[in-house]
């Protein structure tokens, strides 16, 4: 199970890259969301996010239980969340995508009020918290703009 765990809360593996591995996960599921939305809908799409969303839960738990860092940056599990949330608010276009990306790694890196407050918290649901807040942020936002 800690294979597995780890596998996922990796991105297979994009969290281990040395440098920008956040944004290197955000990047990863752009098109596997519009594959989803396109094939799927935006309801089935929203049904697999939050189970995702719960089997993070338990997946992020097992990863951090010998960590000292609360938020350890090879868990890029979570800007998948966060990003993918963010794609709910747009169409399937490529201006629209890139717009969400940037909106959404915006908000993750700054974390402004209220996503710092979520950041703060020291269990698998803080380390997904602030990503799900800026995810929603950055579509809101989105919604304005477009």
């Amino acid at each position: 199970m800690i294979l597995i765990s780890s596998l996922l809360c990796t991105g297979f593996g994009i969290g281990k890259v040395p440098f920008f591995p956040g944004t290197f996960a955000s990047l990863s599921i752009l098109p596997l969301v519009w594959f989803f939305k396109q094939n799927f809908g935006v309801i089935y799409f929203s049904i697999f996010l939050f189970l995702y969303f719960l089997i993070s839960l338990v997946l992020i738990k097992i990863c951090i239980q010998k960590e000292k860092k609360k938020d350890p940056s090879y868990i890029v599990i979570d800007e998948h969340i966060g990003q993918a949330i963010t794609l709910l608010f747009c169409n399937e276009t490529i201006l629209n995508y890139l717009l969400a990306f940037l909106l959404f790694r915006f908000f993750d890196i700054l974390k402004p009020f209220p996503i710092n407050y979520f950041d703060k918290i020291n269990n698998s649901f803080g380390i997904i918290a602030d990503d799900i807040a800026a995810g929603l942020i950055a579509g809101v936002i989105l919604v304005i703009l477009l």
